[in-house]
């Protein structure tokens, strides 16, 4: 198996991962915590039952929240139970 063939692609598997439980954390320090429900290239992203936490603690809950790609700091894909 070649080294390119076993390299994963970040935004493929950002795209398989659709229905988990993620944390994004924004360039200004904020966070979201909920479900990836779509993806798209420019890493563009709907999150549902999200709540947003600035220092550990949790600010507010929002149904859903479409996050703008280019204020990614980066995402985390959570373990789930």
């Amino acid at each position: 198996m070649s080294q390119a063939s076993a390299a994963k692609r970040p935004l493929t598997a950002l795209q398989k991962s659709t229905r988990r439980l993620v944390t994004v954390r924004l360039k200004n320090e904020v966070e979201y915590k909920g479900k990836m429900s779509n993806i798209d290239a420019y890493m563009n992203l709907i999150m549902t039952d999200a709540e947003e936490r600035h220092g550990g603690k949790t600010i507010a809950n929002y149904g859903r929240v479409i996050v703008r790609g280019n204020n990614v700091l980066f995402i985390k894909m959570e373990n789930e139970l």
